[in-house]
């Protein structure tokens, strides 16, 4: 019989991981269960993760070249007329990927111990919030900013934290919770960017 190669070994364990991610808190998974789910022996997927939360890592850098789609296929430019109808296409975006992303939503809004996660999460706003901030300059004239703090990360993580909350009390993101997380973030992006923006002229 053939041997199994690394990637397809590799592509098994991480199919396994994504199917229990999605199904159960991602602290309640162990290797041993992974080692189950994919049908191989627990100390192959030692081989290559020393822990389920390196495993977990390493889906999340999946998920987040998901978010990049997303944020690039977001903004529909002829429907924008004001400065907000960015962050509601923004945000709603967002949702819609984390509603069919059990896993996103999972490890990302769901509760966990995993520190190397929330810091990677963390970094990645930042990067997605710089991408964020160019879609605005292609559309509007901005004031200046703060420079000790990238605003646009700050709102894409107060609305993670509403849908967080909402998450872990239903297990969903709730259509009113959607539109509160707009709410905040266009407030809080108020605070910095005037109501009357000039357009940039195309």
């Amino acid at each position: 019989m053939r041997k199994e190669s690394t990637e397809r070994r590799l592509e098994r364990i991480r199919s396994a991981a994504i199917n229990l991610a999605s199904k159960r808190d991602v602290n309640t998974i162990s290797i041993y269960d992974i080692a189950k789910e994919a049908s191989i022996a627990a100390s192959s997927v030692y081989h290559h993760y020393p822990n389920v939360e390196a495993l977990m890592c390493e889906l999340m850098d999946d998920v987040f070249t998901d978010f990049e789609t997303v944020l690039n296929q977001a903004v529909d430019s002829d429907k924008v007329t004001h400065w907000s109808d960015i962050n509601r296409m923004i945000e709603k975006s967002f949702v819609d990927y984390y509603r069919t992303s059990p896993l996103a939503q999972h490890t990302l809004l769901g509760q966990h111990t995993y520190m190397t996660i929330r810091h990677a999460d963390a970094q990645n706003d930042q990067l997605l919030a710089q991408k964020v901030e160019s879609i605005y300059r292609e559309h509007f004239v901005l004031p200046p900013l703060p420079t000790d703090v990238n605003i646009f990360a700050v709102a894409l993580q107060v609305a993670d934290k509403v849908y967080s909350m909402n998450y872990r009390e239903d297990g969903d993101i709730a259509p009113e919770m959607e539109r509160e997380a707009i709410i905040l973030t266009e407030a809080y992006l108020g605070a910095y960017l005037p109501q009357v923006l000039p357009k940039v002229e195309k």
